[in-house]
């Protein structure tokens, strides 16, 4: 097996949409987490900006490794499919 090392967002772009990925997967309740209450206070103080863009001050560690976690494990399923 390789292991390589995760993806980071290089953009603003990629960063929203790994929120979106993480949002539609516990949406779907295809989130399976260890530590759920911590992920979820992280997940729940990310706030909005009038414009409906996140607004990164208040994305927290917890939260950002969550969400680029689960776009780079959506992304290495869709991969295997192909």
């Amino acid at each position: 097996m390789n292991i390589k090392p995760m993806d980071t967002p290089k953009t603003r772009q990629e960063f929203e949409r790994n929120f979106h990925i993480a949002a539609e997967q516990f949406i779907e309740g295809k989130m399976n987490l260890v530590n759920v209450r911590r992920i979820a206070e992280g997940l729940s103080k990310v706030r909005k900006l009038p414009n409906n863009r996140i607004d990164f001050l208040s994305v927290d560690e917890t939260a950002r490794l969550h969400v680029n976690m689960a776009s780079n494990f959506q992304d290495s399923i869709l991969q295997d499919e192909e």
